[in-house]
């Protein structure tokens, strides 16, 4: 790839990434917005779980929604139309939940917030992954979805600048500003090219055929990699022609087979893993009460202290992104998170039951070891599991599927985000508030049933292209299969191209 393509090229996914930018924002910004009293009392939220489970899970019912809309969306008029549809509900729902006048507003602009959020970051890895090279595609990715970070930063940020204010102004601008990332988004997002694979689909070869060639060969139509790669894309037309994404017919069947084909149910349940695993869902939006069973108190103490997290945890996504994902796999990564977020839920039980048993009479705890090991552990937690499943979360989903059924797919996976975070919303507040330091010991035994679902389960897909896997994925064991030795699609290329320089040799000697 020539210098200049390839910063084009990588320009270009960054603008994409900031959509993921997005979905940190509101994960961050809306667990903060909780904390003022401001908000509390404006909403009576004061001592009612029941209403902050409710204004928290809202977007959830939006995710879910958007779910069932993401892929009929994606794949009607490609990835680009997609996103700008998306960035437009965001910040159309930005607007709604920051001119509120009572819960019932808010609670709608959530819901929204939800529903475009979920078109964005459907869209997004799959056009990523659909532009990248086998080889980068897991770095890339991965480094999509470490953009949720840089969201959740500007939103802590943003909520510790106006930490000092006092009025409905403190939240209000929170929420306003979550338009901000799919402002830039919608205004960029028709400088991008289109996803090559989309193109092939809707049998405009020779445009996808160029873009291939532009950022992976220089330009050459004619390289081994370019041909290789539009060699197994029509192979996969011909295989998939009756699911044909661009019809109402071939839409519908498509759908149908993700319920009803072996290969298909297997892959579903690999979605549903990564949705489900609970991981830092807890921490991300209540931090707060976390802190407090800690004997945190203080809400700009413990706002910084979730600042340093997310600094930390940005940092350990990006590593894992660019140094573990295509050189380990995704098994051994998968497998390392779990035992990170199982040990940090084991730390943090231990560490509030120390403080809880430190009580005297007046409920002031004396024990400052376990606060400060309480916090140790939620940097853990965030640690392990940004550097591990943070790549995953947005790479996986996307690379198992095939063309035909990849977007619907991508929306049924943020069914299953949908359906766990509204479910863990609810949940997780109730079970620290009744069960105290016992519920992160039940938080920890949910985690570690992750170790059984990916040694079973989980297929390798590090280093085959996203066609390769449709084959995997249809043999009769694809773990087994996976695991296999195999030649990568670059040495392919270049095994082509030896043999053509051999060839072209031979007949210049014969000349000769």
């Amino acid at each position: 790839m020539a210098g200049s393509d390839r910063w084009i090229l990588y320009l270009i996914l960054a603008l994409v990434f900031i959509n993921s930018a997005n979905n940190g924002y509101d994960g961050s910004m809306f667990g903060s917005v909780l904390t003022f009293k401001e908000f509390k009392s404006y909403f009576g939220t004061n001592g009612d779980d029941s209403i902050t489970s409710n204004l928290a899970s809202i977007i959830n019912v939006g995710n879910i929604v958007g779910g069932f809309i993401a892929g009929p969306v994606i794949d009607f008029r490609g990835r680009r139309v997609a996103l700008a549809f998306g960035c437009v509900l965001v910040i159309v729902a930005s607007i709604i939940q920051g001119t509120t006048t009572g819960a019932s507003q808010l609670t709608g602009g959530r819901f929204l917030v939800g529903v475009g959020v979920t078109i964005c970051v459907s869209a997004a890895p799959i056009f990523v992954a659909e532009l990248s090279q086998p080889a980068v595609r897991g770095t890339l990715v991965g480094l999509y979805n470490c953009f949720w970070y840089i969201g959740s930063f500007a939103s802590r940020v943003t909520v510790v600048a106006l930490a000092n204010y006092s009025g409905d102004a403190k939240w209000r601008i929170p929420l306003f500003l979550q338009m901000t990332p799919c402002a830039i988004v919608l205004l960029t997002v028709w400088l991008l090219p289109e996803s090559p694979r989309y193109l092939m689909f809707v049998g405009k070869e020779k445009e996808a055929t160029d873009i291939i060639a532009r950022f992976q060969a220089d330009g050459n139509t004619e390289d081994p990699l370019v041909t290789a790669q539009i060699a197994e894309m029509k192979e996969e037309i011909e295989r998939e022609k009756m699911y044909r994404p661009d019809t109402v017919i071939g839409s519908l069947k498509g759908a149908l087979s993700l319920f009803t084909k072996r290969s298909s149910l297997h892959r579903l349940v690999l979605a549903w893993m990564i949705a489900w695993f609970p991981g830092v869902n807890i921490i991300s939006y209540y931090f707060s009460l976390i802190y407090e069973g800690a004997g945190i108190t203080d809400a700009a103490t413990k706002l910084w202290i979730q600042l340093g997290v997310d600094i930390a945890s940005f940092f350990a996504a990006v590593a894992g992104s660019l140094f573990l994902v295509e050189r380990f796999g995704r098994r051994p990564m998968a497998f390392l998170g779990v035992t990170f977020t199982v040990l940090g839920m084991l730390i943090i039980g231990i560490a509030v039951m120390s403080l809880q048993n430190s009580k005297d009479e007046k409920g002031t705890a004396h024990n400052s070891t376990a606060s400060v090991f309480a916090v140790l552990a939620v940097y853990l937690i965030q640690i392990g599991f940004s550097m591990n499943w943070t790549p995953l979360q947005a790479l996986y989903p996307t690379e198992i599927w095939s063309f035909a059924l990849r977007a619907k797919a991508v929306g049924v996976t943020n069914i299953f985000w949908g359906t766990s975070g509204f479910l863990f919303n609810y949940v997780n507040p109730l079970g620290i508030g009744n069960l105290s330091y016992n519920y992160y010991w039940v938080q920890a035994g949910w985690n570690a049933f992750w170790y059984v679902i990916v040694y079973f389960l989980m297929v390798e897909t590090k280093g085959r292209t996203l066609e390769e896997l449709d084959e995997i994925f249809a043999s009769a064991n694809p773990v087994k299969e996976s695991l296999k030795p195999f030649t990568t699609i670059n040495e392919k290329a270049g095994e082509v191209a030896v043999a053509s320089s051999s060839e072209g040799a031979d007949i210049a000697v014969k000349k000769a």
